[in-house]
């Protein structure tokens, strides 16, 4: 007989209302800045970036035109560097000698393109964090051997892979599976890898890389199937130390 929490219970319980998502891999998720300080370094290498280039152009003053007066102050090299790393341009300060415009060739064009980087830099990182989950999915699963997959992510699940982590499991060796997303976000947080979905589907299963693993807990009171065909081992077996129901 299993005993089920009620929600209040449980800080993992499933709500009633809870919506289950069918099998999907999470992998634990690696410490981040907090976003205000990933902001503040991005702004504060823009400013470097911003600065450099003042100086650059104030270094080989000489070498520009500014049709206003005719002569290049400090302002003058900062407002030049701030519209033309910005490309707004508005060419009333221009390179006229050979050496400036090799400057800004070899020098303030490098320079415009990492500041550009930099700013944009939020935008280009969620067009390619899809890519770094891909590849991280692609090594974990090409690197797990001889893990433990746990079923159920409850007070029973828990309780078993803190039994096992014990023995000298590491986490990067424990897959938890369970329908449930705020349960696997739990497992994820604690530095797990979790399959969300229902472990009487093969599938899901298989996503678990169940025919590699060599140890199966069920900590959760549904029953779970044999993997199908398709998830099944082709060395004859399976997982190798059965199943362990709690």
């Amino acid at each position: 007989m299993f005993h089920v929490k009620l929600p209040g219970q449980d800080a993992i319980a499933r709500q009633a209302d809870e919506h289950l998502v069918t099998h999907r891999v999470k992998l634990p998720r690696k410490l981040v800045e907090h976003p205000i300080r990933q902001v503040a370094k991005r702004l504060s290498m823009a400013l470097v970036v911003l600065v450099v280039t003042a100086f650059v152009v104030y270094a080989d003053r000489g070498g520009y035109n500014d049709n206003a007066d005719g002569s290049i102050d400090l302002l003058d090299a900062f407002y030049y560097a701030t519209v033309t790393l910005s490309t707004t341009g508005y060419g009333d300060i221009t390179p006229v000698s050979d050496a400036a415009r090799l400057t800004n060739i070899f020098v303030i064009t490098p320079l415009r393109v990492l500041f550009l980087i930099i700013l944009v830099g939020t935008t280009l990182e969620a067009l390619t964090e899809r890519t770094r989950e891909e590849w991280r999915l692609n090594r974990w699963r090409s690197t797990l051997r001889d893990h433990t997959v746990v079923v159920g992510f409850g007070t029973k699940g828990r309780s078993a892979i803190k039994t096992v982590c014990a023995t000298g499991l590491r986490k990067e060796q424990v897959v938890v599976v369970d329908p449930s997303a705020k349960a696997i976000e739990a497992a994820t947080a604690d530095g797990f890898a979790g399959v969300i979905g229902d472990a009487t589907r093969s599938e899901v299963l298989k996503r678990a890389e169940v025919y590699r693993a060599r140890q199966i807990i069920i900590g959760h009171p549904t029953p779970v199937r044999s993997p199908g065909p398709e998830a099944r081992p082709s060395r004859p077996g399976g997982p190798r130390s059965g199943h362990l129901r709690l």
